[in-house]
């Protein structure tokens, strides 16, 4: 059991995305998403130019990993594909590759361009590593972020990329408060939405 921990600099809801009934990674953080197993635990905490820098926006454990097309035909996550008369958490959808003639192909999402054409740059990054990260135990807090006790600031990251915890018993105390604390799911609405309008942002 390993814990990854990183610096989510914005939170739309995209990735992680914590709606309907699970919670996926399916973009971004490509060397996570390459190394991490089933029974690993993923901690998103809030960047220095946040007002809730270092605090827990996401915790999800691994249960589950796909490839895009996995994830794009598999009908438990047909609401993940993005759509943009309905509500947010649709238009955040972040299934959105997969492939067409061997190809890959980017669906009009939060990572294409303004006028839905392909973003060349963020497909080509995220199809790096071809797997999607599966969570059904997960503690999203979003604007609702909230402070990790010390004695386990070791787990939190502050800076660009990721940090790998291999302290089990560290981790399982972890665990342990989270679960003694929080009910699994959703806790709070994500921290960006407050900005306005759906828009690229090139980010999460």
């Amino acid at each position: 059991m390993k814990f990854y921990s990183y610096v989510i600099p914005r939170d739309f809801g995209f990735a992680p995305n914590p709606h309907f009934g699970y919670c996926t990674l399916a973009t971004c953080k490509q060397g996570i998403r390459k190394s991490a197993h089933v029974g690993d635990w993923i901690g998103a905490f809030g960047a220095a130019s946040m007002t809730i820098r270092g605090r827990l926006v996401s915790l999800m454990l691994v249960d589950e990993t796909l490839t895009f097309d996995e994830y794009w035909e598999d009908p438990r996550f047909r609401n993940k594909r993005p759509v943009f008369n309905k509500s947010m958490m649709f238009m955040y959808g972040d299934n959105i590759y997969h492939t067409l003639g061997g190809k890959w192909t980017q669906e009009p999402s939060h990572h294409s361009e303004t006028d839905g054409t392909i973003n060349y740059i963020n497909l080509n990054r995220d199809t790096q590593t071809n797997r999607v990260l599966i969570a059904t135990e997960f503690y999203y807090f979003g604007e609702n972020a909230i402070n990790v006790p010390t004695e386990f600031d070791s787990l939190i990251w502050r800076n660009i990329g990721y940090k790998t915890c291999k302290d089990e018993m560290l981790i399982e105390n972890f665990i342990q408060y989270i679960r003694q604390h929080f009910e699994n799911g959703i806790h709070g609405t994500p921290y960006s939405r407050r900005k306005g309008a759906f828009i690229y942002y090139g980010g999460n």
